[in-house]
């Protein structure tokens, strides 16, 4: 069976060759094509691109003017063939050896899977993601962060503290999600058709990952999250992915080559002091105009959402597994399956 995995990218230069150079030695399932979408990117991008498209023998590179993270994924799911997608990230590397085998293994444990999700470590080696809690009275955020905001009062979906891999909820084993970020998802082709792709409307990036998993959800799927496929979403190489000044570049420049040695906490403050990152206008501007149309899109709030109303609207359906206890049987019973296989040894 081919598998199709799609990549879209901008400005991930600095860190393009280790991500094809992991991809290469970790993808041991041979029946790949590689996809990926240049986003208009500004930096040395489709340079590097260019050069290694010998790193798989079913290698296509599309190269766009830019229009957005969301529509370089939907073009290249138009051009992939596989039966199944992954969404992959060009700034996230996959640190585990037969990885693609364990993610199909567990899809075929039963027709209800719908998206199946790796777990995510930034290269600080602090949790990224092991999975999305969606619907919950906590709101949008990701599994094994920790809420810097009251539930009921929260402002910003990135207001959390992102303890050490090591010591963060859910990296022990699988579970049935809410939902997941896109740095490494696994769904079939006819699971994006059905849902009519990523949606454009959270351009150019942003929300479209855990939307998409909620939109599977919507259809009657189960989303699944394995930690033991490990991500390294490693950020701090990659270039911004907006046009911004020298300055700006030279700063990024400077966090790749001496990041490692300044603490984090002043890494962190020197971030919000320029105004970069999660304190940059540009992008709590961007979540906001997300979090508008996800109230528009699916009736809640995604920060405080109302539970009744929740319930009211998807209530009885796979949006609200979590909440109905057939459902979180029948999650339960997928993972255990896939426990006593040999595919998770």
């Amino acid at each position: 069976m081919l598998v199709s995995l799609i990549v879209p990218n901008k400005n991930n230069a600095p860190v393009l060759g280790r991500f094809l150079d992991t991809l290469r030695r970790n993808t041991t399932y041979r029946d790949v094509e590689l996809i990926v979408v240049d986003d208009g990117s500004t930096d040395r991008s489709v340079d590097v691109l260019r050069r290694r498209r010998g790193t798989f023998e079913r290698f296509e590179l599309v190269e766009t003017r830019g229009g957005g993270i969301v529509n370089a994924l939907n073009l290249a799911a138009e051009r992939a063939r596989g039966e199944v997608i992954v969404r992959l990230d060009g700034d996230a590397t996959i640190e585990t050896r037969g990885w693609l085998e364990r993610m199909l293994a567990f899809r075929a444990l039963s027709a209800k899977v719908g998206v199946v999700a790796a777990g995510v470590v930034f290269d600080s080696g602090r949790v990224h993601s092991y999975g999305v809690n969606v619907v919950s009275e906590a709101g949008v955020h990701s599994r094994g962060t920790v809420l810097l905001e009251r539930p009921g009062a929260r402002t910003l979906d990135i207001a959390v503290d992102y303890p050490p891999a090591a010591d963060a909820d859910g990296r022990d084993a699988p579970a049935e999600v809410d939902g997941a970020i896109g740095c490494c998802m696994l769904f079939e082709r006819e699971l994006w058709e059905r849902v009519g792709g990523f949606d454009s409307r959270y351009n150019p990036a942003g929300f479209e990952d855990f939307d998409f998993t909620l939109m599977a959800r919507r259809e009657g799927r189960k989303v699944f999250v394995l930690p033991e496929v490990e991500v390294v979403h490693r950020i701090s190489r990659r270039n911004p992915r907006e046009d911004v000044a020298r300055r700006v570049m030279l700063l990024y420049a400077l966090r790749r080559k001496l990041g490692w040695i300044v603490p984090e906490r002043a890494r962190a403050a020197l971030a919000a002091r320029a105004r970069l990152g999660d304190s940059d206008p540009a992008r709590i501007a961007l979540l906001q105009r997300h979090y508008a149309y996800w109230r528009e899109k699916w009736g809640f709030d995604p920060l405080n959402p109302d539970m009744r109303e929740v319930l009211a609207r998807w209530g009885g359906t796979e949006v609200c597994w979590a909440y109905d206890e057939e459902m979180r049987r029948d999650g339960e019973a997928i993972v255990n399956a896939f426990r006593r296989s040999p595919s998770s040894s």
